[in-house]
C-alpha cells in the first residue's frame, strides 16, 4: 500500500491573545490519499484555515510534524518552501484575487511565471483547453471586470491546476457565490479534480459543498474528527 501524499503527526498550534495564548489545533492528525477529495468544516476560529496554512508553509506548527510525499516540510528552508509552494500546490480562496489588469488567460499563467524566462507552447495550450473544458474559451482575452463572480471563480479554478500541482488547498472557494454559481464551481473543480488526479483539500461552511467530496472532517476541540453525517465515505483521518 502507498504511503499518503500528506500527513500531519501531533500538529499543534497557538497564537497570543493579550498575555494568554489560545490552542488552535491540539494533536491534530491528518493523512491524505493521492487522488482523494476531503473537506474539513467547523466553526469560525476553530482553526481550519490554519491547518490550510501550516499545509502550505505560510506558517509552522509548534509542534508535530507535516509531511509531504515522506519529506517534513519544516525542514525546508524559504527558498524551498516558496518551490513547493509554486510545483506542487495549487491554491484557491473565497475570493479569486485576479489580477484586475491582466486578461483571463494571463492570470491562469500567472502560476507558471516564476522562474521562466518564457512560457513553453505547451503550457499556453493547457491553459487554453483548461479554460475551454470551464466554458470560458470565448473569454481569453477579458479582463476580470467584465467577468461575473462565478466566471472569475472559474479563472481561479484553472490558475490552481495550471501546472498539475500534487495538492490543490481550497478555502471557502464556494463561499462568496450564488448558490447556482457555487454548484457550478463545485461541479467543475470536482470533474477537473478527478480527471486530473488530483488531491483536493477543501476548508467551507457550505454543508453542500462538502457533501460532494469523498470524507469530512469536523474540527473538535482542536482536532479533526469525522463527520458521518455529511461525508459520502467518513472514515479515521489517521
Amino acid at each position: 500500500m502507498s504511503s499518503p501524499l500528506l500527513q500531519l503527526i501531533g500538529v499543534s498550534k497557538s497564537f497570543p491573545a493579550g498575555d494568554a495564548r489560545i490552542e488552535v489545533l491540539r494533536d491534530a492528525h491528518l493523512a491524505l490519499e493521492r487522488g482523494s477529495s476531503t473537506a474539513i468544516m467547523g466553526p469560525s476560529g476553530s482553526g481550519k484555515s490554519t491547518i490550510l496554512n501550516l499545509i502550505g508553509t505560510l506558517d509552522r506548527p509548534d509542534a508535530g510534524s507535516i509531511l509531504f510525499e515522506g519529506k517534513d516540510l519544516s525542514t525546508l528552508n524559504p527558498t524551498a518552501q516558496a518551490e513547493f509552494r509554486n510545483r506542487s500546490l495549487g491554491f484557491i480562496f473565497q475570493s479569486h484575487h485576479l489580477l484586475p489588469h491582466c486578461t483571463v488567460l494571463e492570470n491562469t499563467l500567472v502560476p507558471c511565471l516564476a522562474g521562466a524566462d518564457r512560457l513553453e507552447d505547451e503550457v499556453l495550450e493547457r491553459a487554453r483547453r483548461l479554460l475551454d473544458r470551464v466554458g470560458l474559451g470565448h473569454r481569453l482575452d477579458h479582463l476580470p471586470a467584465r467577468l461575473s463572480g462565478g466566471e472569475r471563480q472559474r479563472v481561479a479554478v484553472v490558475r490552481s491546476l495550471i501546472r498539475s500541482p500534487a495538492l490543490v488547498l481550497a478555502d471557502e472557494p464556494t463561499g462568496a457565490l450564488d448558490r447556482a454559481s457555487a454548484a457550478e464551481v463545485t461541479r467543475l473543480l470536482l470533474e477537473l479534480q478527478s480527471e486530473l488526479a488530483t488531491t483536493l483539500l477543501v476548508v467551507t461552511h457550505s454543508p453542500e459543498l462538502a457533501g460532494r467530496m469523498s470524507r469530512v472532517l469536523r474540527m473538535e476541540d482542536g482536532k479533526l474528527v469525522p463527520d458521518d453525517g455529511l461525508g459520502r465515505k467518513s472514515a479515521s483521518p489517521t
